[in-house]
Order: structure tokens, then C-alpha cells, then sequence
């Protein structure tokens, strides 16, 4: 028996002893494993600084660091560490979410991320009880007690009288604004999330106290905002598209009109506005300008183009997003419900907006902006991992080259939120990795190919991650709780 036969034996004997004991269903590391030297050798490396792929390299890890990277045979690996034999494999630094929700139970949000590579998310919701919990995850996460990525989280939403959503926090005014802004660094959200009808003085306000507490904010455009103000008061992230398409028609001051009239009589959401009106309405000059002053404040735009494009193939005969293979790891009762849901406009009007939608990232893009991979997972077919490789799919699509379509779920927003020991492949980095049985950079498809996930140092070979997709969905077939709304 060769030396590569006997570690794929003792690799097999570590997965079907943490099976039998329950310690992965129950997401538990030994901390043996999670304290041993580990070497990834000959692993063509993409290590997402932008620099072409090195191939022929050995990856060197100790507890959660990266501790050397380089050519095989340059690069000293103790006798005892874990050898991982990665020939003809590559490896890319682990994945970003960057706009999921997590709050809804039954969903095994943070094992479903694992198992497809994303090691970084960030969670854009929930009531203060979903808060706490998920700083409990977080906590857990980091002991290696719980399966899970590393996790950023807002806290419940800031929202205007009217909000549609019991668990968003409404503020009437600057005073409750910043009272709110100050229960969010209380309670230990990351940021804060503002959305759609949030008064001028209020979100100002907002803008103001985040600054003076340091707590990033981001999230929708306010109707009574331009994205241009937003930016310019600081607004870290735009997630979706929407208040950039409504800012680049020729129609802008019509479109706000109409807004601000179905926000003020209590309409059940500012939007959607025709699709066929905005395409038509739509023109480069102003989106170019807007892009221009997002890239000089910096704001990154997160444009969740899965969601726009799963909004019409979950009504396709042979869609994706509603196919068995993905659905098998949700709960029925939310299969149910989505069924039930209906996007509100036609195919048609869905074509148009997904089509327009691309040609704005690939601007933005061209222009410099930041774009961060996010897809809005906790809406109906948006399943946890999944969606962030159509993603990137859909990002490629829009004119990103591969590297770049990887940056924006590896680099863009680990330096957007400022965490500067993320994103790459480089020592002194969280080990956070991917191994791919095939290149991305040739087709950004080959994400999906998963030989192995590191997650802070914790290694879930292929088998592993097998194990822990079959606990996954023998769970969900078998919750009987009520679907959260």
C-alpha cells in the first residue's frame, strides 16, 4: 500500500468515526484536528491578489493561519503535519456571501455555506432575537463547536413608518435614528442595514451616529435618497440594483415622484416600477456619472444578480433554482410556500430587468466600482451556497473576467469590510480555502467542482462534505416546524 493510499484510508476512518459519533451532524471538530499542522502540496495556486495561477505549490496552515506558501520543495513541512496531496487540483481562497439572511429556521444556512465553499458571510437581518442567536453561532464557530462560516451581522433592519416587515425596526424621526444606531453597537451588530422608508432626516441622522459610533451602514437606497447622497454620506455597500436603474433613466425625478406617492399611501413596497419603462428610460451618461462618484467615495455594490435572474427561471419548465437536486436540502414546508409566490411581473418584464441589470454591473465594473458577490439568501429559491455560484456565473455574464468574478467574492469584500487578513492566499492569512478538481479561471463553472473546503484552519475533505450534505437533507425531510415569514 503507497504512502497516497494509506492517508485516502485514514482520511475515510476520520470521516466514519465523526459520523458514527454524531459529531458531525452535531457540527463538533476534535480538537486534534483542529490543532494540527497542515500541508497542501502540489496545488496550483490562485491566490487572488489578481497574480496569474502558481502551479506546483505547497500551502502550509497551523491552527487558523496560513504560515507559508510556495514552490514544492522550497517550503519546510514538519514530518507530522497532515499531508494533503492536491496534484492537478487548484486552490483559491474561500468564498464570500456577502448578502445572506439567516434567520430562517429549519434551514441549515451555515452548513449549506460549508459545503460550497463559502467561509465568509454576512448575515443582513433579523429581530433582536436572531441577533443574539447568531452571535452565539459566531462564538461557536470560532471554539470549532459548530459548522459554519465566519460571520458579519446587522441587526434588525432600520425602516420608516409603514415597513413592511414586522421584525424591522421602524424610526420615526433623527432622535429615534440615532437612539437605534446606538441599541445596534449595544446589542453587537457589525453594522447597521437601512431600507426603503427611511425620511431624510432619519437616515441622515443614521449616516451621522454610525460614523460617530464606527459602526459601518449599508443596505438599500431610501426612496426620499439618491444613491449619490447615500454615497456621499457613507453608505458602505448598495445591496441590489434597483435605486442605480431608477437613477440612471432620464425619467429619475418621475420615477421618485411615483416612489414617494405608493410609499406615502402605504403601498406594500416602493417598487417594482415597469421594467419595460426603466430599460427604455434607461441612459449610460447618467450611470457613468453615479459610477464615478461611487468609486470616488468608495461605496461597493453588492447587485445580487441571482436573484433578479432566479425571479424568472423558477417559472421556467426545466429551472435550476426549483430543480429536486437543490430543493432536497430545504424543508417541504418552504418548498410549499415558495410555491405559492409568484414574482409580481411577467417573464417578459423579468427578461428585460435581468438583461439590464448585467449591462449596469458590467458599467459599474468598467468603471471601477467595487463589486461584491451576494445573493440574498432567505428568498424563496435562493438556497445557501447554490446561489453564490450563480453568482458568480451571472457576474462573469456581465463582463467580469473570471479573476475578477473570484475577487468579488474573495478580496473585494474582505478589504470592504475591512478585514485585511482574508481574501488572499498568502501567510499570515486565515485559512480559509477552497481546493477545485478543475480551473476557474478557464470556466468559472469549475467553482462548483469542491475536492476539499478549509474553513478557519478545519478541513472537510470531499467525503466530509458528502457526509454533511446527506445529514443535511435527511434533516430537512424530516423538520416539521412552521416556515419563518
Amino acid at each position: 500500500m503507497n504512502a497516497a493510499t494509506r492517508n485516502r484510508y485514514k482520511v475515510t476512518a476520520v470521516v466514519f468515526a465523526l459520523v458514527a459519533t454524531g459529531a458531525m451532524a452535531a457540527g463538533q471538530i476534535p480538537k486534534s484536528e483542529r490543532d494540527r499542522s497542515i500541508a497542501i502540496v502540489h496545488a496550483t495556486v490562485i491566490d487572488g491578489t489578481g497574480a496569474a495561477a502558481r502551479p506546483n505549490q505547497t500551502v502550509v496552515i497551523m491552527n487558523d493561519r496560513i504560515t507559508a506558501v510556495g514552490a514544492f520543495g522550497g517550503v519546510s513541512v514538519s514530518p507530522s503535519a497532515r499531508t494533503i496531496d492536491a496534484t492537478g487540483r487548484f486552490l483559491i481562497p474561500g468564498l464570500w456571501d456577502a448578502h445572506v439572511h439567516t434567520r430562517y429556521q429549519g434551514i441549515d444556512h451555515l452548513r449549506l455555506l460549508v459545503a460550497h465553499g463559502i467561509t465568509s458571510a454576512r448575515n443582513m437581518s433579523g429581530p433582536p432575537e436572531h441577533l443574539s442567536e447568531l452571535l452565539a453561532w459566531r462564538e461557536q464557530i470560532q471554539k470549532g463547536e459548530r459548522i459554519g462560516p465566519h460571520l458579519l451581522t446587522a441587526g434588525p433592519i432600520l425602516d420608516g413608518p409603514g415597513t413592511i416587515r414586522p421584525t424591522n425596526l421602524a424610526v420615526k424621526n433623527a432622535e429615534e435614528a440615532r437612539e437605534a444606531v446606538r441599541r445596534m453597537k449595544r446589542d453587537g451588530a457589525d453594522f447597521v442595514k437601512v431600507v426603503d422608508l427611511l425620511s431624510r432626516d432619519a437616515y441622515f441622522a443614521i449616516a451621522s451616529e454610525a460614523k460617530a459610533q464606527r459602526l459601518p451602514f449599508v443596505g438599500h437606497v431610501p426612496v426620499d435618497i439618491s444613491p449619490g447622497e447615500a454615497s456621499d454620506a457613507g453608505q458602505r455597500t448598495i445591496e441590489h440594483l434597483d435605486a442605480i436603474l431608477w437613477a440612471s433613466s432620464t425619467q429619475e425625478d418621475e420615477i421618485k415622484r411615483r416612489l414617494q406617492s405608493r410609499s406615502r399611501t402605504g403601498a406594500p413596497a416602493p417598487y417594482p416600477l415597469s421594467a419595460q419603462f426603466l430599460f427604455e428610460s434607461f441612459t449610460v451618461s447618467k450611470l457613468e456619472a453615479l459610477a464615478n462618484r461611487l468609486k470616488e467615495n468608495q461605496t461597493s455594490v453588492v447587485p445580487t444578480l441571482s436573484l433578479y435572474w432566479s425571479r424568472r427561471d423558477q417559472r421556467s419548465d426545466d429551472s435550476t433554482v426549483a430543480s429536486a437536486d437543490r430543493l432536497r436540502y430545504v424543508p417541504p414546508r418552504y418548498v410549499e410556500l415558495w410555491k405559492q409566490r409568484q414574482p409580481p411581473i411577467s417573464d417578459e418584464q423579468q427578461r428585460l430587468q435581468l438583461e439590464q441589470c448585467l449591462a449596469v454591473v458590467g458599467e459599474l465594473h468598467k468603471k471601477g466600482v467595487t463589486i461584491l458577490a451576494g445573493t440574498d439568501v432567505g428568498v424563496s429559491y435562493q438556497l445557501p451556497g447554490f446561489a453564490l455560484h450563480d453568482e458568480l456565473n451571472l457576474l462573469v455574464k456581465a463582463g467580469l473576467s473570471n479573476m475578477e468574478a473570484l475577487q468579488a467574492a474573495t478580496i473585494n469584500p474582505a478589504r470592504t469590510f475591512n478585514l485585511r487578513d482574508q481574501g488572499t492566499i498568502q501567510p499570515g492569512m486565515r485559512a480559509d480555502l477552497v481546493l477545485l478538481d478543475a480551473n476557474p479561471l478557464v470556466a468559472i463553472e469549475n467553482t462548483r467542482k469542491l475536492r476539499a473546503v478549509v474553513t478557519g484552519g478545519r478541513v472537510f475533505e470531499r467525503q466530509e462534505l458528502d457526509a454533511m450534505l446527506a445529514d443535511i437533507e435527511r434533516t430537512a425531510s424530516q423538520w416539521s416546524g412552521t416556515p419563518t415569514p
